[in-house]
């Protein structure tokens, strides 16, 4: 079970070299104030990331129709090159490389920088993944990044704080006052979707649905979101189950949970 104290975006970060902005989007304090809402424009970027293949994993918020500028270090003189994997919902701007400064570099083979600039056509969660490699090369990456990207609706852009089903079972730490999301993936085409439950103390703001778009394919799924409130101190629950409308009233295991436990505002 995950527990999670104020589980905003910032602390999913490793080395990070990111603008003010986003530590003021991410890194909000939990005493029961709103939090900064999520930005327009974000750039982030590492200064080194594993070389055993692992990735180095950072989340941001932005939002929906924002931008998210991602800058890598690379040397294009040792063959080695970033190489991008876009979900549906993101889309690539561009992609530039930058030499060494100052110029000409007082060293032979020094290497530069690698931006690349993507934007999130909707809000929902989106994970950008980066391989450092050889093109002409079959073995593993020398390096991996990856980007977690989650867009909050266009009516609670102060929301930086959200749950999947990864974290679930959960537990979430927080303050009475403050909002969270719960986003989950749903393909209504196959007839199911989510039935979410909320206990006394939670009060739902926002429940939509997010087709990818452009879709991939016909059929395909998207994301369900759930923007809570919390409003009152101690613990309460939320409770998701995935099934048939016709079928949800027999099912008894829930597929999502999530415990929220809240304190009075100002501890």
């Amino acid at each position: 079970m995950e527990t999670r104290r104020s589980a905003r975006i910032g602390s999913l970060c490793v080395g990070v070299l990111a603008a003010a902005v986003l530590l003021a989007a991410a890194c909000g304090g939990s005493n029961g104030e709103s939090a900064s809402p999520a930005p327009l424009v974000t750039s982030i970027g590492v200064s080194d990331s594993p070389s055993d293949g692992r990735a180095t994993s950072v989340g941001v918020a932005v939002q929906a129709g924002g931008q998210v500028s991602i800058k890598l270090a690379e040397n294009p003189t040792t063959g080695y090159r970033w190489t991008f994997k876009l979900p549906p919902g993101v889309t690539q701007v561009s992609s530039t490389f930058t030499g060494p400064t100052p110029s000409p570099s007082p060293a032979m083979g020094a290497g530069g920088t690698r931006t690349c600039v993507v934007r999130v056509g909707q809000p929902g969660v989106y994970t950008v993944g980066a391989a450092y490699a050889r093109p002409w090369e079959s073995k593993m990456p020398e390096k991996t990044f990856r980007v977690q990207i989650f867009a909050p609706p266009a009516s609670q852009t102060n929301v930086t704080d959200y749950f999947t089903e990864k974290n679930s079972p959960g537990i979430f730490g927080t303050d009475v006052g403050r909002t969270f999301a719960i986003v989950l993936k749903e393909n209504p085409s196959t007839g199911y979707s989510w039935t979410l439950k909320l206990s006394p103390g939670l009060k739902l703001l926002n429940d939509q649905f997010v087709a990818p778009s452009p879709s991939p394919l016909v059929g395909a799924g998207g994301q369900r979101i759930w923007v809570i409130t919390v409003e009152k101190a101690g613990t309460t629950t939320v409770t998701g189950i995935y099934a048939r409308p016709s079928d949800a009233a027999t099912k008894s295991a829930a597929l999502f949970s999530l415990t929220i436990k809240a304190s009075p505002p100002g501890r």
